[in-house]
């Protein structure tokens, strides 16, 4: 049988474009990234919170109580990545209304 060794690419398939203006300052806000400039701080929930699992789970972990402090260390989106007192953490999902310590 004939062998066909030789992998030619397809006829006529464009490379990649080469960039406009390389090397051009970005202007304006960078992309949403995990904010850099975010600072940890306490926040209390005004009713029950589920907080879920960093992996995206759906079964809640923990559940954040009103009149308890807890802190948030990271901020994803609408969502906060916060620690409870015991040293879990995870992501609370409903940010509204929460009071900052």
């Amino acid at each position: 049988g004939a062998q066909q060794a030789s992998f030619q690419p397809q006829p006529g398939q464009p490379g990649q474009p080469a960039q406009p203006y390389p090397g051009q300052p970005q202007q304006g806000q960078p992309a949403p990234a995990p904010a850099a400039d975010f600072s940890p701080f306490w926040f209390a929930v005004p009713v029950p919170r589920p907080l879920f699992p960093e992996d995206g789970s759906p079964t809640p972990i923990a559940e954040l109580a009103p009149g308890t402090w807890y802190l948030a260390v990271e901020q994803r989106g609408q969502a906060l990545v916060a620690q409870t007192q015991d040293g879990r953490r995870g992501v609370l999902q409903d940010t509204s209304g929460i009071q900052r310590g």
